[in-house]
């Protein structure tokens, strides 16, 4: 394991030198209608920490035939629709203000410097309010440890 995170970090720093551009990834309309992957809560102290909040991920047709096989086919697209989190006086957690609206695509190709996924995000979910400036090699970095499962962060049969 030692030896493998100065590599990860050698391949965040170089994706960060050489990752696409990826201002023409779209805002996913409709995307609550796709397949609800999950949600998960991130308090505070997770890092990093501006993924805390409450959030829902939606995958599409493509993304969720990827999630089934293994393999996922230009394309397929997941959605993180992140909201920070209200505390009510009986300790339930609630959706308050959209903080984001992530997009991760699939693109081989277009996308080699972050293992084959394009990623973008609209702040407060906006679709003229681009987040991602770095081409994406931020988003990545944080992705990178997870290349045995196609650099997803959860693995899904659904």
């Amino acid at each position: 394991m030692k030896r493998i995170a100065p590599l990860l970090v050698a391949l965040a720093s170089t994706a960060a030198a050489v990752a696409a551009d990826t201002s023409d990834i779209a805002f996913p309309d409709g995307y609550r209608n796709w397949f609800h992957h999950h949600s998960t809560v991130n308090m505070t102290g997770h890092a990093p920490e501006g993924n805390i909040g409450l959030q829902h991920v939606y995958a599409n047709a493509a993304a969720r035939d990827g999630l089934r096989t293994g393999t996922f086919a230009d394309g397929a697209t997941f959605v993180v629709d992140r909201f920070k989190y209200v505390e009510d006086a009986n300790h339930s957690l609630t959706a308050g203000d959209r903080k984001v609206v992530a997009v991760m695509v699939r693109g081989a190709a277009r996308y080699p410097e972050t293992g084959g996924w394009g990623f973008q995000a609209f702040k407060g979910g906006n679709p003229a309010q681009l987040a991602v400036k770095d081409g994406g090699a931020a988003c990545f970095a944080c992705h990178a440890p997870h290349a045995d499962n196609n650099f997803l962060f959860t693995r899904g049969t659904n």
